[in-house]
């Protein structure tokens, strides 16, 4: 059976619910209203694969770091973050040479939950020709989910 349909939600209308929550907490709160806080605490429990020496020596009393999951949940979500893009392709130019031939460059990347990608960008950077004239580059200073409903 589909795990959103045990809860009486569409998969879409689920999805949509979990990803305007932020913290770990709040996702266990909304999946497991009446056993989050057991669930919270079995998070906390160490199991000896992923133990660390400072664990063995009672310098950490639990065993795993929220802040960790906080993190890796961010790497993840709709940011600026650095492509690198071919001066070639990115400019559909075939009767030139660029050097360097590709840029690392700024653009919205990464997973919105139930939403297409909203990008807000400035038009930032240059990149060199051989004639050494200044070409400009798409950079996007910052991303947002925006849900297809919200967006027509």
């Amino acid at each position: 059976m589909n795990g959103a349909l045990m809860f009486g939600f569409s998969a879409d209308a689920l999805s949509e619910a979990v990803a305007s929550l932020s913290t770990v907490e709040e996702v266990m709160k909304y999946l497991e209203p009446e056993r989050w806080l057991l669930d919270m605490e079995d998070l906390y429990k160490p199991t000896w694969h992923i133990l660390g020496k400072s664990f063995l020596h009672n310098k950490k009393s639990r065993g795993v770091d929220l802040n960790l999951l906080r993190e890796e949940v961010r790497l993840y979500s709709c940011t600026p973050r650095n492509f690198s893009v071919s001066l070639r392709e990115e400019l559909k130019r075939t009767d030139a040479i660029f050097w360097p031939s590709c840029l690392l460059v700024k653009r919205c990347g990464g997973n919105c939950a139930c939403c297409v990608l909203l990008l807000k960008h400035r038009s930032g950077g240059r990149g060199l020709q051989k004639s050494m004239s200044d070409v400009p580059l798409e950079h996007h200073e910052e991303c947002a989910c925006v849900c297809k409903d919200d967006w027509d």
